[in-house]
């Protein structure tokens, strides 16, 4: 049996295609959105149409992802995935035509944005999936695969939407590129037959929909990681966008943006050869907040120090930290939630992680406008260390009974810390076994 790492996820065939799958679709849908994006430019000429273009095809991951997780908790993960590939490889051939035949551009607009809403299942059911596909001792390895793959193809679908348009394609070559993409996705993660979740009772959309949001709202255990996931994406959102500031107020005949970016990316992947390490077993809840307090606090300095050579450095600390974070956050929700919800909260997690990146983008602009990039970043990072300080508080009182002696009379027995013991194995045990127990366990997915 091979150790526990990246080997031995990828020795999983279902997990090989499910990911395959999702990160060929997703760069189809990067080259399908920027595609329609310059034909609307070319026949309208107006930046406002590209814009909306742009915005309704990313709109639907905000707004729909909850809804995309209630499906994949009612059909077999695997069959919603190939499916949101096949759907969205028929409308894209849709595209072609209606590009061939001059459809208007409100028509090709909105065919674009129900592409976006049949890709908002494909992440939630990939998520979901993995604790199928993968055992107990493998998640943190396999979500850091999910995660680089996302993370690459979002970055390489422009790239090959520009390697088509360097060959001569035009709109329809591209899209028709970007359907082909599609059909090759669905037919990878068509043989993978993972079982539909088994469903206690028959329950509405709206019911599912109410019970996974409560699951999140009423379980510490999910509510925590997610919610520190949530400021993690926000940073990272902010990062982004200020680092193009920090490039643009270094000195003059310096411009480190390139080199800023690139080091963001190159510590995310460098922090993929200790992830795995850092996120086993029963350590990962502390990683989790001891990684998104060691990003917060790379902020900080990086905001004292500007886009010198010590932001450089700082911004791949950076990278690896909020890398880890996620990871570390994805296989606690999936260890704590049972496998027949696991979909919803993915997608409740996907839809307020797209909403914070964004929000975290906004925000750059009116905050530097008032203290400048780098106050404004200081003060947004502290901010996140404010936030996630009382979590470590509480992990660290939470640890602090077991080291406590034990009680030597009746009396002190019912004072000391040993009287709050008792509940302690009740709340857990939803969450410990799940953490211990091999893949075959309710688990979570992202």
């Amino acid at each position: 049996m091979n150790a526990p790492g990246f080997r031995s996820a990828l020795a999983s065939g279902p997990f090989r295609r499910l990911c395959l799958a999702h990160g060929l679709a997703t760069v189809g849908q990067l080259v399908l959105t920027l595609a329609v994006g310059v034909h609307v430019l070319v026949e309208t000429g107006s930046g406002v149409w590209v814009s909306v273009t742009v915005a309704l095809a990313f709109a639907p991951y905000a707004l729909c992802s909850a809804l995309a997780g209630v499906l994949a908790d009612r059909r077999s993960r695997s069959a919603v995935l190939a499916g949101a590939a096949w759907v969205r490889a028929g409308l894209a051939l849709g595209l072609v035509i209606g590009t061939a035949v001059g459809w208007p551009v409100a028509a090709m607009v909105g065919v674009t944005a129900l592409v976006a809403v049949a890709a908002t299942p494909s992440y939630p059911s990939l998520a979901a999936a993995t604790p199928e596909c993968v055992p107990d001792r493998d998640l943190p390895a396999a979500n850091a695969l999910v995660t680089c793959v996302e993370n690459v193809t979002w970055i390489g679908g422009p790239g090959v939407f520009g390697l088509l348009v360097l060959a001569g394609a035009g709109t329809e070559g591209a899209v028709l590129v970007a359907a082909v993409l599609f059909v090759v996705a669905g037919t990878v993660a068509a043989p993978v037959r993972l079982h539909r979740p088994v469903r206690s009772q028959p329950t509405s959309w709206l019911g599912d929909l109410v019970a996974g949001v409560a699951t999140v709202a009423r379980r510490p255990e999910i509510r925590r990681p997610m919610s520190l996931a949530v400021l993690d994406n926000f940073l990272y959102g902010y990062l982004v966008v200020v680092i193009v500031l920090l490039a643009d107020a270094a000195p003059e005949g310096d411009s480190p943006l390139g080199l800023l970016n690139a080091t963001l990316t190159a510590g995310a992947l460098a922090s993929m050869l200790v992830v795995n390490r850092c996120t086993r077993g029963d350590r990962t809840s502390a990683v989790l907040v001891v990684t998104l307090l060691g990003f917060c606090a790379t902020l900080v300095v990086l905001g004292a120090v500007g886009a010198s050579a010590l932001g450089v450095a700082l911004v791949a600390v950076a990278g690896g930290t909020t890398l880890v974070a996620e990871v570390a956050a994805v296989t606690l929700l999936q260890r704590g939630t049972d496998s027949g919800t696991l979909a919803r909260v993915f997608g409740i997690y996907d839809q307020l992680n797209v909403g914070a990146i964004a929000l975290g983008s906004l925000l750059v602009g009116p905050l530097s406008a008032v203290a400048g990039p780098r106050g404004g970043l200081v003060a947004v990072a502290g901010t996140g260390i404010v936030l996630t300080l009382p979590v470590l508080v509480g992990q660290l009182r939470r640890r602090a009974p077991a080291f406590s002696p034990m009680p030597t009379t009746s009396t002190s027995s019912s004072s000391s810390p040993s009287t709050a013991r008792p509940a302690a194995p009740s709340r857990s045990s939803t969450k410990v076994p799940a953490r211990r127990r091999p893949s075959a366990t309710p688990s979570r997915a992202r």
